[in-house]
């Protein structure tokens, strides 16, 4: 289970104490409990992924390719794959974009833009954009000069 929480005076303060204490009553009396703190990460929202999908629908327009497609081959070749270890066999996962922050994200955008050569839709006229939040950096982008080719695997 996940409680998020913030430091307070020096000390750990629960966002939903409610929520906690309903939690902690359904173990039994001296029940041994392992607390993983981790500092909260700034990932992307799911309006980011709303627009990331409406992205590679025009990249799919453009080229003839499918949303998954596109989506399967900029995960495997923007992002580093996440190496697991089941019954003694060790494999390779590609990567989620979900685990992305709000940055990392932008520049996995302007990378894909960088390949394709599709231009990254405008987030305020696409309505995916708020007053507090960003979804593309300022550097430029660089367009590359020739098509998008089939990757080599």
């Amino acid at each position: 289970m996940i409680f998020h929480c913030h430091i307070e005076n020096g000390k750990l303060s629960i966002d939903t104490p409610e929520k906690w204490k309903r939690y902690l009553l359904g173990f039994d009396e001296g029940t041994k409990l392992v607390i993983d703190i981790d500092k909260q990460k700034n990932v992307r929202s799911l309006s980011q992924n709303k627009y990331y999908w409406l992205y590679l629908s025009v990249i799919a327009d453009e080229t003839g390719h499918t949303e998954e497609e596109l989506h399967e081959l900029f995960k495997r070749k923007f992002l580093p794959p996440t190496h697991k270890t089941v019954l003694g066999t060790g494999f390779k996962l590609p990567a989620s974009t979900t685990d992305l922050s709000k940055h990392d994200f932008s520049e996995y955008l302007e990378r894909i833009c960088a390949m394709t050569g599709v231009p990254i839709p405008d987030p305020a006229l696409a309505g995916y954009e708020s007053n507090h939040q960003q979804y593309l950096t300022t550097k430029p982008v660089t367009y590359p000069s020739e098509t998008l080719q089939e990757p080599s695997f």
